[in-house]
């Protein structure tokens, strides 16, 4: 799981930058999905020492579901981005950002609690000693 949390992290930086990017670096709010990166990437590295795993982890989600909290209202655009009148947004550029960003961070909470979920069959698969 420490890995994938990279590969998400690198997401995020990534959406934050070319957003910065493309909206001519006019707004430093563009680089919000790349501060969620940041916390996500600081989560990754302090798990791979194992004894903090469970904590950085629970902390990675967390910081994932906050991501989807904040992002939640690009939904209310989702109907005009998909019929292809994003141009008739206010900010269509945020928008967008916010939806990807939106997706990475909800497809990494499910991932999270998959592993979670494995995480406690396994606990609870082992014979006791």
């Amino acid at each position: 799981m420490p890995f994938i949390t990279l590969l998400f992290a690198i997401d995020l930086i990534l959406t934050g930058i070319v957003g910065y990017q493309v909206t001519g670096a006019q707004s430093p709010t563009a680089l919000i999905p790349a501060a969620i990166g940041l916390l996500l990437l600081v989560c990754g590295v302090i798990s791979f020492k194992a004894n903090l795993r469970k904590h950085a982890m629970h902390g990675a989600a967390v910081i994932g579901l906050l991501g989807i909290v904040g992002t939640a209202s690009v939904f209310s655009d989702l109907g005009v981005i998909l019929e292809g009148k994003i141009d008739t947004l206010a900010r269509p550029a945020a928008s967008v950002s916010r939806l990807i960003t939106a997706m990475i961070c909800i497809h990494f909470v499910l991932i999270c609690m998959w592993s979670f979920i494995e995480a406690r069959m396994a606990r609870t698969a082992k014979p006791a000693a």
